[in-house]
């Protein structure tokens, strides 16, 4: 049997034949599908559909199930309250005693322990619902009590310490059992607090009432934690803080009323300052293994008895209250350095507060004396042998370093030595030590001398002081520059040119040297450092100080137009040598030449010249004459690089002739256009071309200009009709073309 075998279409590669049906049955059978594999793990169920229904995801969303007894329990709750309010408005009148008493003890009694049989049925809303109405009427209960007079009418006072003592029991009460109601774990610290208000007001005992609030909120705080009830905890927590800081601002205020010994410690006002760092350690036992909680209170607790114990001294003055913070500071340095390590931060915090009383003086201080160096004259004006006119310091001016010795010695004391920290601390003593002098009528040129190169920071009131201190900074700027690398050298590069030009000005200023002619020397000067250290940064900074220093002297100069034209040639000299002398210059060559040009032009206008001419065409024949440098040295360069000097030689002269069309110039400038295209077409040249092309046409029309308005209009409608046939005609001959090529097209075979 002949079997037909297929090719593919697209590639054409020969395809198998297909099997015949013999070739199919000899074929072995296909193996058996392997069995499958067990698995021993329950199937994963699958999730429950969501419920579908006004309330489920097809409907719209309603009111939450767990929201309904809220509602209807906590308007309930209101009813009741209100209810009650009524009832002792209303019935008080016609109920007997007995009836009174049996209503409200009833009430009471009735939904306080209806509160906790739902509350042990796990029924919290309820419950909550009901210890609310419990607490509220036990307060109705006491003010119909009073308005019976069964409380024998008490003082008002004494009436807000029951009724807040009332609260707190019968929260406390409430709190016992083993299941707690939030409610009253959050009424039980406020009722603790309108007791300890009231009972404040009717002793005046302000004091002592805040302290037996501190430890009957610590006692609740510790009932909490037993209870596991956090509401109570957290809510006494809260309480007791406030009450501490109460007792705090008040035994503060007893204690500064009259801050002597006998004031303090003859007659006791300084014994709540005692209590208070007492009250400050409560958090000890209280948080047992919480090693960083009992070092923070044992340091509060340090801390307030140090400010205690220095109480007596802020009735002195600055200088007693620094001597004293200082003394703390030593001492609790000293305890910080010898302290264990797990204790180490227990010192550290009256040695931060003993700091910070310390800082203020030598800071007060510092500041005097910064205002002493600055303020002794205006710049310029004093001699070399000028002296510090000292203001009143507020301290002792000892203080200042004294103060500075005390917390490096802390500094040093407390924290991990280092290279750093050493040299931070001695330069914070010898700064100290310079701005402690800066307290005393001393010569200026003592803290010149001492700061070094720093003391151009103060030496501006003495010419002669700024000059020297501006030397002595040239000087080592120079020695770093030529000896150093790297970042030193960088930087010494941007301060010598700065410290040189204000030397050469300084020195001009104390030699009475005319302020132009200083700026000249200072030109010629940073040009040449700039010459002979082609560096970045002395190249920047010298032309921005070369160009402060021109712009404030040519003003001044007797010849302004001289003065600057001087300038701009000695700038364009320099500037141009570095493009020739360094080779990674030589595009300053632009700028050099730029100006000299400018040096001219300034020349010329100041002579009279008024001729565009005498300002461009030597820039621009030298620019033609790079052009052509480069056209002969570069066989890749086109001719565009003539562009900027023949529009510079060309251009200017144009804009006069456009103003006045029949004069000499226009003629020379025509006839240069005409050079131009001539030459530029022999020479095969396209930017003498362009150039000669644009400007003569332009100088031809502006020819033609004044005898074109004088044209007739026929003339111009007939000149548009000839424009119009011309197209025309030439629109139909290209399209007679085109039909003609498509026939040819069309006989081809």
């Amino acid at each position: 049997m002949i079997t037909t075998v297929e090719a593919c279409p697209r590639c054409g590669h020969v395809l198998r034949p297909a099997p015949t049906a013999a070739q199919l049955s000899s074929y072995p059978p296909p193996p058996p599908p392997p069995p499958p594999v067990t698995s021993y793990a329950a199937p994963y169920p699958a999730p429950t559909p969501p419920p579908s229904g006004p309330s489920g995801p097809s409907g719209p969303s309603g009111l939450s199930a767990a929201s309904v007894p809220k509602i209807l329990l906590g308007l309930g709750a209101t009813c009741l309250l209100v209810a009650a309010v009524i009832f002792l408005a209303v019935a008080w009148s016609w109920l007997g005693v007995g009836g009174r008493t049996a209503v409200l003890v009833g009430l009471t009694g009735a939904t306080a322990l209806g509160g906790q049989w739902l509350a042990r049925r796990g029924l919290g809303v309820g419950a909550e619902s009901l210890t609310a109405v419990a607490l509220g009427l036990l307060v109705l209960d006491l003010f119909g009590a009073r308005r019976a007079g069964w409380l024998e009418a008490p003082a008002d006072d004494w009436f807000v310490v029951v009724v807040g003592a009332s609260l707190l029991a019968m929260s406390l009460g409430l709190c016992l059992p083993a299941r707690p109601v939030v409610t009253a774990q959050l009424t039980a610290p406020v009722g603790l607090g309108v007791a300890a208000l009231g009972l404040a007001v009717a002793t005046m005992q302000w004091p002592a009432t805040a302290a037996g609030a501190v430890l009957a909120c610590a006692c609740l705080v510790q009932l909490g934690r037993a209870l596991g009830a956090a509401p109570l905890l957290w809510t006494a927590a809260s309480s007791g803080l406030v009450a501490f800081a109460g007792l705090t601002l008040l035994a503060l205020g007893e204690a500064m009323t009259s801050p002597t010994l006998d004031w303090l410690w003859l007659e006791g006002h300084g014994a709540w300052m005692l209590v208070v760092a007492l009250l400050v350690l409560l958090p000890w036992p209280m948080a047992p293994g919480r090693d960083d909680v009992r070092r923070l209170v044992a340091g509060l607790s340090a801390a307030t008895l140090t400010y205690t114990a220095a109480l007596p001294v802020f009735d002195e003055g600055a200088t007693e209250v620094a001597l004293a913070a200082a003394a703390a500071t030593v001492l609790w340095a000293v305890v910080s350095a010898a302290a264990p390590p797990r204790w180490y931060a227990v010192p550290r915090v009256p040695l931060a507060g003993s700091a910070l009383v310390l800082l203020p003086a030598p800071l007060l201080l510092a500041a005097t004396a910064l205002s002493n160096l600055v303020g002794v004259a205006p710049p310029f004006t004093a001699d070399a042998d000028v002296r510090l006119d000292p203001a009143e310091p507020l301290a002792h001016p000892l203080l200042l370093p004294l103060g500075v010795a005390v917390l490096v010695l802390a500094t040093l004391l407390t924290l991990p030595r280092s290279r750093a920290l050493l040299w931070t601390s001695g330069a914070a003593l010898a700064t100290g030590g310079v701005l402690g002098a800066a307290l005393h009528p001393l010569p200026l040129w003592v803290f010149v001398v001492v700061l070094g190169p720093a003391g151009v920071l103060v030496s501006a009131p003495s010419a002669v002081l700024t000059l020297l201190v501006l030397g002595e900074i040239t000087l080592l700027a120079a020695y770093v520059l030529v000896r150093r690398t790297g970042d030193a050298a960088t930087v010494a590069g941007l301060v010598l040119p700065a410290s040189l030009g204000g030397f050469l000005w300084t020195g001009g200023h104390v030699l009475g040297v005319p302020y132009d002619h200083v700026s000249l020397v200072a030109l010629l000067v940073l040009g040449a450092l700039a010459l002979a250290l082609p560096r970045l940064e002395v190249e920047l900074v010298a032309g921005a100080a070369v160009l402060a220093g021109s712009v404030g002297g040519v003003p001044v100069a007797s010849d302004p137009s001289v003065s600057l034209a001087v300038h701009l040639t000695l700038a364009g000299a320099l500037v141009t040598a570095s493009a020739l002398v360094h080779r990674d210059h030589r595009p300053l060559a632009w700028l050099g030449g730029f100006l000299l040009a400018a040096a001219t032009w300034v020349r010329l206008h100041d002579v009279g010249v008024q001729a565009p001419e005498a300002y461009t065409l030597p820039t621009a024949l030298a620019l033609v004459a790079l052009g052509v440098h480069r056209l002969q040295r570069d066989i890749d360069a086109d001719t565009s690089t003539l562009l900027p000097g023949l529009a510079l030689a060309t251009v200017p002269s144009l804009l006069w002739a456009l103003a006045d069309p029949v004069s000499p110039r226009a003629a020379l400038l025509g006839t240069g256009c005409l050079v131009l295209l001539l030459g530029g077409a022999g020479l095969r040249w396209s930017a003498p071309v362009v150039v000669g092309g644009l400007v003569g046409a332009a100088l031809v029309l502006r020819e033609l200009a004044p005898y074109a308005a004088q044209t007739p209009q026929w003339v111009l409608i007939g000149t548009a009709g000839t424009l119009l046939i011309g197209t025309g005609i030439t629109w139909e001959a290209r399209l007679r073309d085109l039909r003609q090529a498509a026939g040819y097209l069309e006989r081809l075979r």
